[in-house]
Protein backbone atom coordinates (compact mmCIF):
# COMPACT_ATOMS: atom_id res chain seq x y z
CA UNK A 1 0.00 0.00 0.00
CA UNK A 2 2.82 2.31 0.62
CA UNK A 3 4.69 1.65 -2.76
CA UNK A 4 1.26 2.70 -4.29
CA UNK A 5 1.48 5.53 -2.04
CA UNK A 6 4.70 6.71 -3.34
CA UNK A 7 3.90 6.04 -6.87
CA UNK A 8 0.83 8.71 -6.82
CA UNK A 9 2.86 11.04 -4.97
CA UNK A 10 5.71 11.02 -7.19
CA UNK A 11 2.94 11.15 -10.06
CA UNK A 12 1.34 14.24 -8.93
CA UNK A 13 5.00 15.79 -8.61
CA UNK A 14 5.58 15.38 -12.13
CA UNK A 15 2.01 16.34 -13.13
CA UNK A 16 2.94 19.65 -10.88
CA UNK A 17 6.21 20.41 -12.26
CA UNK A 18 4.85 19.91 -16.31
CA UNK A 19 1.83 22.61 -15.44
CA UNK A 20 4.18 24.96 -13.82
CA UNK A 21 6.67 24.43 -16.91
CA UNK A 22 3.48 24.91 -19.61
CA UNK A 23 2.68 27.87 -17.76
CA UNK A 24 6.03 29.40 -17.52
CA UNK A 25 6.56 28.55 -21.44
CA UNK A 26 2.47 30.83 -21.88
CA UNK A 27 4.14 33.61 -19.90
CA UNK A 28 7.50 34.12 -21.93
CA UNK A 29 7.00 32.40 -25.18
CA UNK A 30 10.82 33.64 -26.48
CA UNK A 31 12.63 31.75 -23.48
CA UNK A 32 12.21 27.88 -24.88
CA UNK A 33 15.37 26.06 -23.97
CA UNK A 34 17.25 25.69 -26.83
CA UNK A 35 16.78 22.49 -28.14
CA UNK A 36 12.81 22.87 -27.77
CA UNK A 37 12.49 25.76 -30.09
CA UNK A 38 10.74 24.72 -33.01
CA UNK A 39 12.58 25.59 -36.07
CA UNK A 40 10.63 28.30 -38.65
CA UNK A 41 11.22 28.96 -42.53
CA UNK A 42 10.37 32.02 -44.64
CA UNK A 43 10.57 31.29 -48.61
CA UNK A 44 12.27 28.45 -47.50
CA UNK A 45 15.18 29.73 -45.48
CA UNK A 46 15.66 29.85 -41.51
CA UNK A 47 14.21 32.79 -39.45
CA UNK A 48 15.41 34.12 -36.36
CA UNK A 49 12.87 35.99 -34.35
CA UNK A 50 14.50 39.59 -33.20
CA UNK A 51 14.03 38.36 -29.57
CA UNK A 52 16.69 35.52 -29.90
CA UNK A 53 18.79 38.02 -31.85
CA UNK A 54 17.80 40.28 -29.03
CA UNK A 55 18.85 37.85 -26.37
CA UNK A 56 22.11 36.79 -27.99
CA UNK A 57 23.77 39.66 -28.95
CA UNK A 58 22.99 41.17 -25.35
CA UNK A 59 21.58 44.37 -27.23
CA UNK A 60 18.21 46.37 -26.66
CA UNK A 61 15.50 46.79 -29.76
CA UNK A 62 16.45 50.06 -30.10
CA UNK A 63 19.79 49.12 -31.67
CA UNK A 64 18.11 46.56 -34.14
CA UNK A 65 15.95 49.24 -35.41
CA UNK A 66 18.87 51.87 -35.45
CA UNK A 67 20.96 48.92 -37.79
CA UNK A 68 17.86 48.56 -39.62
CA UNK A 69 17.52 52.10 -40.50
CA UNK A 70 20.91 52.29 -41.43
CA UNK A 71 20.34 49.25 -44.00
CA UNK A 72 23.00 46.81 -42.10
CA UNK A 73 19.80 44.32 -41.33
CA UNK A 74 16.34 43.74 -42.56
CA UNK A 75 13.83 43.35 -40.27
CA UNK A 76 10.17 41.67 -41.16
CA UNK A 77 7.54 42.56 -39.18
CA UNK A 78 3.74 40.97 -38.90
CA UNK A 79 0.80 43.66 -40.40
CA UNK A 80 -0.87 42.56 -36.95
CA UNK A 81 0.62 42.23 -33.57
CA UNK A 82 4.63 42.55 -32.82
CA UNK A 83 6.17 39.29 -34.36
CA UNK A 84 9.69 40.26 -35.37
CA UNK A 85 12.03 38.23 -37.59
CA UNK A 86 15.43 38.13 -39.18
CA UNK A 87 16.40 35.85 -42.09
CA UNK A 88 19.41 33.49 -41.20
CA UNK A 89 20.87 34.60 -44.45
CA UNK A 90 20.48 38.45 -43.42
CA UNK A 91 21.68 37.93 -39.81
CA UNK A 92 24.55 36.59 -41.27
CA UNK A 93 25.53 39.18 -43.61
CA UNK A 94 25.30 41.49 -40.65
CA UNK A 95 27.25 39.49 -38.54
CA UNK A 96 30.26 39.50 -41.21
CA UNK A 97 30.05 43.16 -41.77
CA UNK A 98 29.79 44.24 -38.69
CA UNK A 99 32.42 41.61 -36.27
CA UNK A 100 35.67 40.94 -37.01
CA UNK A 101 37.29 37.39 -35.43
CA UNK A 102 40.12 38.00 -33.06
CA UNK A 103 42.53 35.30 -35.66
CA UNK A 104 41.73 38.31 -38.59
CA UNK A 105 45.49 39.55 -39.41
CA UNK A 106 43.75 42.88 -39.44
CA UNK A 107 42.34 42.53 -35.99
CA UNK A 108 44.44 44.68 -33.75
CA UNK A 109 44.18 47.60 -36.48
CA UNK A 110 40.48 47.85 -37.11
CA UNK A 111 38.55 50.07 -34.83
CA UNK A 112 34.64 51.09 -34.79
CA UNK A 113 33.97 54.40 -33.98
CA UNK A 114 30.75 56.44 -33.91
CA UNK A 115 29.52 59.47 -33.66
CA UNK A 116 26.58 58.63 -31.49
CA UNK A 117 29.37 56.69 -28.84
CA UNK A 118 27.49 53.43 -30.30
CA UNK A 119 29.28 51.11 -32.61
CA UNK A 120 26.62 51.42 -35.28
CA UNK A 121 27.82 53.79 -38.18
CA UNK A 122 31.49 53.77 -39.64
CA UNK A 123 34.34 51.47 -39.51
CA UNK A 124 37.96 53.21 -39.81
CA UNK A 125 41.19 51.87 -39.37
CA UNK A 126 43.99 52.83 -37.43
CA UNK A 127 47.17 54.34 -39.34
Amino acid sequence: MEQSHDKMADFQTAAQAYFSLVEHRARSPCHYPTGNRPRLFFRGEPIILLEDIITGLNVSEKTIKRYRDAGKIEVYESREGNIKFVLQSDLDRFLEQSFISSSHPDYRTVKKKSKSGGNADITTTKS
